[in-house]
């Protein structure tokens, strides 16, 4: 069977052509999905604002804006949503001389120029400072929250009298989903704000899980703290289009988000377990520190996707290589020391071109076989199970969760 999936975000978000031989028998489980809702929904999402004003109305008579966007590791189609920010600053008042920007990288890296340009658009980074978040300088206590977590900002966040943040809503094992009050609380905080809001244990947390989840909690809390004005946060498809657009509170206009995201984000299961998992990590699939995203389907189910025993293959274009994590990268404070329990079942295949053994993480298990190409995999596959079997493939991992009831 052929399969054709997609593959390098951010590079060029290819087609990865695979074939399997004829004795895995193999069904592929894509999300719900949703079509691009094209100019017009973007325009009817700003005017229609979830749980405050338009954000033309909040611009009047304010004389500075900050828009804080994620970064490249991140699916956002941000420059699709910019012109529009822009444009209702410019109708409130505020002139593009008194917008800056803040790449809210939180503990990852910096980014480059051009990757700001494909972030955010040639035009705005050719026109506008914009300028990568630290979680070491220029910082301003502003609070602390009930939970305890120390609140230190951006200082050129905190000039701004007008903060927008731009980011996707995507499943995590953190506050449940990303976004919202994500986008200050790691975006743009100190280290010892994020370290205390991600200390393993502290924070009751989990995938897809927002009632009840600390973590999130703490997050929003901070973010209003920071003065967080407005989100617009996007749901991207499977082909990185925007399913969704929301405009307004970081608290309202997220949970709108999160529903349709669970709308497009939903995946059928397998009718029972399977011998082979197929896992893509794209379209979050730039670093190889994000390896665990393409699993989302398999965390959230709640009835086994793979046989014990069986073999999980995870594609990671990995585009930037490892990537980075001040706190979570192996060797820091945060950083893994041993696999993950969902791997304890099962052999484990990596299909990953650009890392080598050296660089694999502690969270994956000793014995996880890393290959460079598809006939790697192929050849694992075929030695562990040489009568073939049945094949479970999630083409889009990183914007799967497993459909509820």
């Amino acid at each position: 069977m052929h399969l054709a999936l997609r593959w390098r975000a951010w590079h060029g978000d290819e087609s990865l052509g695979l074939d399997l031989p004829p004795h895995f028998k193999v069904a592929v489980y894509p999300p719900k999905d949703g079509r691009d809702i094209g100019a017009e929904g973007i325009r009817r999402a700003f005017a229609n604002p979830i749980g405050g004003p338009r954000i033309a109305e909040l611009a009047r008579g304010k004389k500075h804006a900050v828009i804080a966007v994620d970064d490249i590791a991140r699916p956002t189609p941000a420059s699709r949503v910019i012109p529009p920010i822009l444009d209702e600053l410019r109708e409130g008042g505020i002139e593009d001389a008194r917008i800056r920007f803040v790449m809210a990288v939180g503990c990852h890296r910096a980014m480059t120029r051009s990757e700001m340009a494909r972030k955010l658009g040639e035009d705005v980074v050719g026109r506008f400072q914009v300028l990568n978040h630290t979680p070491y300088e220029r910082l301003v206590r502003v609070g602390e929250t009930s939970r305890g977590t120390p609140v230190d900002i951006n200082g050129y966040f905190l000039e701004a009298n007008l903060r927008i943040g731009v980011g996707q809503i995507s499943p995590h094992g953190g506050p449940g989903w990303s976004g919202g009050a994500k986008i200050a609380v790691p975006g743009v905080a100190g280290i010892e704000t994020i370290t205390a809001n991600h200390k393993p244990g502290r924070l009751r947390l989990g995938l897809v899980a927002i009632e009840g989840n600390e973590w999130r909690a703490d997050m929003e809390e901070a973010a209003r703290l920071a003065g967080l004005d407005a989100i617009v946060n996007v749901v991207v498809n499977s082909e990185r289009g925007l399913a969704g657009v929301f405009v307004g509170d970081l608290v309202a206009a997220h949970r709108r988000g999160v529903e349709r995201a669970w709308e497009v984000m939903s995946t059928p299961l397998p009718p029972g377990p399977v011998d082979i998992g197929i896992f893509n990590q794209y379209p979050k699939d730039t670093e190889f520190m994000h390896l665990g995203h393409a699993l989302h389907v398999l965390n959230s189910a709640r009835r086994p996707i793979v046989k014990p025993g069986g073999t999980l293959v995870i594609l990671s274009a990995s585009s930037d290589g490892f990537g980075f994590h001040a706190l979570e990268a192996p060797g820091m404070r945060h950083g893994p020391t041993g696999p993950r329990p969902i791997f304890e079942s099962f052999r484990v295949v990596v299909m990953c071109p650009n890392i080598n053994q050296a660089e694999m993480p502690p969270s994956l298990p000793n014995t996880t076989r890393l290959v460079p190409d598809w006939a790697g995999v192929l050849a694992a596959l075929e030695e562990y199970h040489p009568r073939g079997g049945a094949v479970a493939v999630f083409p889009c991992g990183a914007v799967q969760v497993a459909a509820r009831g």
